[in-house]
């Protein structure tokens, strides 16, 4: 029988780094990785299921972020060792994970060479190099962790709408997606501007195609 100490389930959307992290594990650790996911809620179903005793998961994931995966952990399953990896590296990301009960935050680049450092650490929190550099992303990691906030307002019906929006489609291409009305889809727009703080016209299609990547996830 599997050691329990020595189980992890890994969550990123993107195939080949969740691929690269899987092997990292199980190749240079020798931890039995019991599941993948590609989503928030598909990782709480299979942590639900599996009952891993770690968690390698992104921050930044369709239906739910990370954010939203250490809540639920904290909650229902506290002795799982939660390790986020995400682009964003302001320390604003790695406080809130650290509040939320996380065992470790790193960056994403870091996580070929730091990430047997980090489950094999006995600090109470571990942390890899890069973090606190200023992010890359076009976006300053203050709006981005501002929207990701306002974005766990939004219903999944909403998101969706929001989704293509991304892809600059008006209300009639996105209810014809979608298999609604247009009328449906005008209102899922107004409570959606509200929510994102994104009043006036085309705000909202502005907001939806420059911070496309974080909302698509």
């Amino acid at each position: 029988m599997t050691d329990p100490e020595q189980t992890a389930i890994v969550c990123d959307d993107h195939p080949i780094f969740r691929g690269g992290v899987v092997s990292c594990l199980t190749n240079g650790l020798g931890i039995s990785v019991l599941a993948e996911a590609a989503d928030g809620e598909s990782c709480i179903a299979k942590l639900k299921f599996y009952k891993p005793r770690i968690l390698v998961a992104d921050l930044s994931m369709p239906l739910m972020d990370g954010f939203g995966v250490l809540e639920w952990i904290g909650r229902n399953q506290p002795g799982i060792r939660a390790f986020i990896l995400s682009m964003h590296t302001d320390i604003s990301f790695v406080q809130r994970a650290r509040e939320l009960g996380a065992a470790g935050y790193m960056a994403k680049e870091d996580a070929e060479s730091e990430l047997a450092a980090a489950i094999g650490s006995t600090t109470s929190f571990y942390t890899s190099e890069s973090i606190g550099r200023k992010s890359r992303n076009v976006m300053s990691d203050l709006s981005a962790y501002a929207l990701a906030e306002k974005l766990r307002k939004v219903s999944d019906a909403e998101r969706r709408v929001l989704v293509l929006l991304t892809q600059s489609l008006t209300s009639k291409e996105i209810a014809e997606q979608l298999f609604i009305s247009v009328r449906t889809v005008q209102a899922h727009r107004v409570s959606l501007a509200a929510k994102l703080g994104a009043q006036g016209p085309n705000k909202l299609l502005e907001l939806a195609i420059r911070h496309r990547d974080q909302i698509i996830g």
